[in-house]
């Protein structure tokens, strides 16, 4: 049995920006329900990705959001940041749906669904989600 360290060895940090971010990720919610996304290569995951050169942490989590899920954002909490044992930067949102569109089909997600807590096939199996859900207090942590 190998040992794996808490969180694969990502390092999480609430409260607290980091000088860079190289991505945003967003803990959607619609009500007390966690809305992920299906990638098309991956499994469910939050929405999120890669920061564009000028965008504000609220801009690329309102466009991550709007490309991935096809959601309008409400107000955008920035909660914190983690940093994977690669060292890429990741700024944890969390934000409710203000409304939703059916998906363009340009980007990488095939569905978006509302979970009551998180599902057991999501992109990565690190614990982040939960751990991150638990420690905000947010409801879906399995």
């Amino acid at each position: 049995m190998s040992f794996r360290p808490p969180l694969n060895g990502a390092t999480v940090r609430l409260g607290a920006l980091p000088a860079a971010h190289d991505s945003v990720v967003v803990l959607l919610f619609a009500g007390d329900r966690p809305v992920l996304v299906r990638n098309r290569r991956r499994a469910w995951e939050f929405p999120g990705g890669h920061a564009e050169p000028g965008e504000t942490i609220g801009d690329t989590a309102r466009r991550e959001a709007r490309e991935e899920a096809g959601a309008e954002l409400g107000e955008v909490h920035v909660v914190g940041h983690y940093v994977l044992a690669s060292g890429h930067v990741t700024v944890v949102t969390h934000a409710q749906v203000a409304s939703r569109a059916p998906l363009s089909g340009r980007f990488e997600t095939v569905e978006v669904r509302e979970f009551d807590v998180l599902p057991p096939d999501l992109s990565w199996d690190d614990g982040l989600y939960a751990y991150l859900l638990t420690e905000i207090g947010l409801p879906g942590a399995p």
